[in-house]
């Protein structure tokens, strides 16, 4: 995959919000509510480096997020051939990064399209799940994640 659309996807994932970077990581929303416990984090790094630090949801909320998560793992399933996702899942599990994982998916411009469009309205359909506190918070702990990176 060409270096540009790695840039691109990147810039839109860290844009495009805090749910559009945990459903397309797959990762249940409702989990990633939770506080947990952690050890002091060492100077310049932030102790915990989930969006949704600090945010707390109702069941309600954790349930809609989950289904928005399993409907758009389920339409982005639907776009992947079942080569490119073994490709992105090898090289997950080989230690790469996501960029890296997404380059060695070689998506088509046609499926650079479906994705963006899919991944747009996840994000929109998950910012109406939280309310305008929620929201601010989770805003928050991005632009401190982007300032440690």
């Amino acid at each position: 995959m060409k270096l540009k659309f790695m840039s691109v996807l990147a810039g839109a994932i860290t844009a495009l919000s805090f749910a559009t970077v945990l459903i397309v990581a797959g990762t249940p929303l409702a989990a990633k509510a939770e506080p947990t416990e952690t050890s002091p984090a060492p100077p310049g790094q932030l102790q915990n480096q989930s969006p949704m630090a600090g945010v707390q949801l109702t069941q309600q909320q954790k349930d809609r997020l989950d289904q928005i998560r399993s409907n758009t793992r389920a339409q982005i399933q639907k776009i992947l051939t079942p080569e490119q996702q073994n490709r992105y899942k090898a090289a997950l599990q080989a230690g790469q990064g996501r960029q890296t994982a997404v380059a060695a998916m070689n998506l088509t411009e046609a499926q650079k399209t479906q994705l963006r469009q899919v991944v747009e309205s996840a994000r929109s359909q998950a910012s109406a799940v939280f309310t305008s506190q929620q929201r601010q918070q989770i805003q928050q702990n991005l632009q401190q994640m982007q300032q440690h990176q």
